[in-house]
């Protein structure tokens, strides 16, 4: 008898034939499965890219998503993990050409995803630095940590949507290209806009590099390295003050 994974292994294969099983009964029950496959994998897209849906609305999102559903079905069981590739599919689906920016949003959506599902390690703090700074301790990203840069402000886009914007979000956008910071500090996701001295200081390899960077490019080094220690960029698993 075969076990569970060989079992699963060939009814997944069955389900993605193009060719039907020439028992009738087996052809309607695969069209069952199939079609809740389908409607599985589509109500994952919603939960993982909500944005992106109420932008366009429902009903809109639901044929974008069946489409990519068709060329693109989940290869593994977590759901919550789906749409690798949907902001690219999203920037050239040809009825959203009239919104050139949801692929940015849903690609930035993406990234808030990876980070709300990246490995948990104790983030660098203030209480961590006690014992002195070494200015050539490697700086290394928590593994939550993302940056996205878009033409378009895909994260002011993306914070207007969340329950806590104020009533005034949408206003304030300004339409301009975007650096976009993912992390996660405790159990939140959170996404800022940053500018270009924080990205400079991100690319450091260690803190010497980061405040050189951040330096040249105008940016407040004691400023900007507290904010990222505040949102949790940074792992503690470096030799400081050694």
């Amino acid at each position: 008898m075969r076990d569970a994974a060989e079992f699963q292994h060939a009814f997944g294969t069955m389900l993605a034939a193009p060719d039907p099983p020439n028992d009738p009964a087996m052809r309607r029950a695969i069209a069952i499965h199939r079609n809740t496959a389908r409607k599985a994998a589509s109500d994952a897209l919603f939960a993982n890219y909500p944005v992106t849906a109420a932008m366009v609305g429902d009903e809109a999102f639901s044929a974008c998503a069946a489409s990519y559903v068709e060329i693109a079905p989940p290869r593994e069981p977590r759901l919550c993990l789906y749409g690798e590739r949907f902001g690219p599919f999203v920037d050239v689906w040809t009825p959203f050409a009239e919104a050139p920016y949801l692929g940015a949003v849903a690609g930035l959506e993406r990234l808030v995803t990876e980070a709300l599902f990246a490995a948990d390690q104790p983030p660098l703090d203030a209480a961590a630095l006690a014992r002195g700074i070494d200015p050539e301790a490697a700086l290394l990203w928590h593994p939550a940590t993302r940056i996205a840069q878009a033409s378009v402000p895909a994260a002011s886009l993306w914070r207007a949507h969340q329950p806590d914007a104020g009533p005034d979000a949408f206003d304030a956008i300004r339409w301009d290209q975007e650096i976009a910071l993912v992390t996660r500090p405790g159990d939140a996701v959170e996404v800022r806009v940053i500018d270009a001295p924080t990205q400079a200081f991100l690319a450091g390899k260690t803190l010497a590099e980061a405040a050189t960077g951040a330096s040249r490019d105008g940016g407040d080094v004691a400023a900007i390295f507290a904010l990222l220690l505040s949102a949790g960029a940074f792992v503690q698993d470096i030799r400081w003050g050694k």
